[in-house]
């Protein structure tokens, strides 16, 4: 039987765009009639679920507890839908139990969805932590959300390094020019020599949503809106070329 693509993306520091991104792709995966699960792996400050406004009554550290505890019956029960084609399983609403969730339980649900979806997206923080490095194990690829602030540059340049030191050619690096108010200081060529990588896909600064707060607070994502699929339509079009791509290329 078909399973679903794994694509966790992260970062290496905050403030990115990184879930941003996340939601985005999943509703180019949907306009592709691909059937999406979201999963918040950010277990202290995840907010997929406050973004689409969908409320999570068992979100993952439910699910992680009653895996523990094995009253766990069916993973139906965890999920929640946002829209046809994309749905979400939620980070722990209560970030003290963040510390909470063992690593050791995501190749068990992994297992359990994996037959349920064409792509499955983990969105995570920026830390190295264990939980993280599991996804990444499971994933087809990771991709890194970065923009070309000199601190976030020097650390995906190490990133950068520690990949190609592990011979893994699971990274793709995403240039996020639609949150970054640096853009123009550095050109894409500048950033690839610092980096010591190319970048593989390029989000235009003409994304920028001058009313983000309205969409989040409706909780609606930028490109299932009409309106905005028609005045962003090269960004559109990236969105479009970054889910064919990877879903060719795997």
């Amino acid at each position: 039987m078909k399973k679903a693509k794994i694509y966790t993306v992260t970062s290496v520091k905050g403030g990115t765009g990184k879930t941003t991104f996340t939601l985005n792709l999943a509703a180019a995966f949907k306009l592709q009639n691909k059937k999406v699960l979201i999963m918040d792996l950010d277990t202290s400050a995840g907010d997929v679920a406050a973004r689409l406004n969908v409320e999570c009554e068992k979100d993952l550290y439910h699910l992680y507890e009653d895996i523990q505890d094995r009253v766990f019956d069916k993973i139906e029960s965890y999920i929640y839908s946002y829209a046809e084609g994309i749905d979400i399983i939620g980070a722990p609403k209560d970030p003290r139990r963040a510390g909470k969730i063992e690593a050791s339980f995501l190749p068990y649900i992994f297992s359990k969805v994996s037959l349920k979806y064409d792509v499955i997206l983990v969105d995570t923080n920026h830390m190295l932590s264990q939980l993280n490095l599991t996804a990444f194990d499971y994933s087809d690829d990771i991709i890194f959300v970065m923009n070309s602030e000199c601190m976030n540059m020097r650390a995906m340049r190490t990133m950068s390094t520690i990949f190609e030191d592990m011979e893994s050619d699971r990274m793709v690096i995403l240039l996020n020019d639609s949150n970054n108010k640096t853009v123009g200081d550095y050109t894409v060529g500048n950033i690839q020599n610092i980096i010591k990588r190319d970048i593989d896909f390029r989000i235009p600064q003409s994304f920028f949503q001058k009313k983000y707060d309205k969409y989040t607070m409706d909780g609606v994502i930028f490109l299932l809106e009409p309106k905005v699929r028609r005045r962003c339509k090269r960004a559109a079009r990236v969105f479009d070329l970054i889910a064919t791509t990877l879903v060719k290329e795997d």
